[in-house]
């Protein structure tokens, strides 16, 4: 749900009969009382059409980064300006889904096309088919972020293979100031949070404009083509409410072409990445388990290739997802 992590490394959350979504008023808008498939749909909406400019922390593995993020949208158009405040000085600008990461101290433009959600955007599938999997709680009170009033809503999986968030989402705008993923023991595995933010004043061009003068920089646009890992003979069992949403081939300056695959289930989201084995390369030593913030990973050598998956999932759920990965040469049916 963090897409933050994926947007930075280049890393989204069938209506149950019967079931009866919380009926708590929250507000009272246009004559229209918000529950919380109101609140997540506009949050959805808030972080696309609204204008804002804020700063952002995001907190996994023990350490705090800070972001300034700048968000116009006009005439059906997203632009977006995304400052690196902590660590080595980089820009992310995009446009709708096109990205370009500014790295100053290399001259070098990575421009890439991305298909993900990234904060304070949250949803890659409607709030009705999330209710197969989640239940939306919310809380009576009010709380405060970054100076503003906000609903606290959590989301309550059905079943181990998902995990618990609580959000925050600002009372006037719909927009998410806030948002907290917890691990199977109930520990916080990754905040992210505003500690400023202006909205809904116009936003000029000049503070999209990046930071650096980028005239005679290389620019390099990685090459993804589309993939379908089952046709290629790739069998793998994906966990109960999972879905494929991208599939494509990779190739890095390095040379290596990685196969990547995207699940989610509206939310949570799981990868899969699938390259020749090289010796050489240590990522490919790194098998088994491992965790970074709230994502779970496990790596495994299979035949000449290394597999790992990694999730914003329970650590049984990526475990049993990249055991069952396996080449067969055959084609499979989905």
């Amino acid at each position: 749900m963090l897409r933050l992590v994926r947007f930075l490394s280049g890393l989204s959350l069938a209506m149950l009969v019967g079931f009866a979504w919380p009926t708590l008023a929250l507000a009272q808008q246009s004559g229209v009382v918000l529950d919380a498939p109101d609140l997540l749909q506009r949050v959805q909406q808030a972080a696309k059409t609204q204008n804002y400019q804020g700063i952002f922390a995001h907190q996994r593995n023990g350490e705090m980064r800070s972001f300034r993020v700048t968000h116009r949208y006009a005439d059906g158009q997203e632009f977006e300006r995304l400052e690196v405040l902590s660590d080595s000085p980089r820009e992310y600008l995009r446009h709708n889904d096109r990205v370009q990461c500014l790295i100053p101290d290399q001259k070098l433009i990575v421009s890439e096309q991305q298909r993900q959600e990234r904060f304070p955007a949250l949803l890659m599938g409607s709030v009705s088919d999330l209710s197969q999997y989640y239940d939306f709680v919310l809380q009576p009170r009010k709380a405060r972020v970054a100076g503003r009033q906000c609903h606290r809503i959590s989301i309550v999986p059905k079943d181990n293979h998902r995990s618990r968030y609580e959000l925050c989402v600002d009372a006037q705008t719909g927009l998410l100031l806030e948002a907290l993923m917890y691990d199977e023991q109930g520990a916080v595995r990754e905040h992210i949070a505003f500690t400023q933010l202006e909205v809904g004043k116009p936003i000029e061009q000049a503070a999209l404009t990046p930071g650096w003068t980028t005239d005679g920089w290389r620019v390099v646009e990685p090459s993804n083509n589309n993939i379908d890992l089952k046709a290629m003979g790739w069998f793998y069992r994906e966990p109960p409410g999972y879905r494929s949403v991208v599939q494509v081939e990779r190739q890095f300056r390095d040379g290596r072409r990685v196969s990547h695959l995207i699940l989610t289930d509206g939310l949570a989201t799981i990868s899969i990445f699938i390259e020749p084995y090289q010796q050489n390369l240590s990522h490919h030593q790194m098998s088994g388990a491992s965790r970074s913030g709230a994502v779970n990973l496990f790596g495994k050598r299979h035949q000449d290739f290394w597999v790992m998956v990694a999730g914003e999932a329970p650590a049984l759920t990526v475990r049993q997802l990249a055991q069952s990965i396996i080449r067969t040469g055959a084609l499979h049916t989905r």
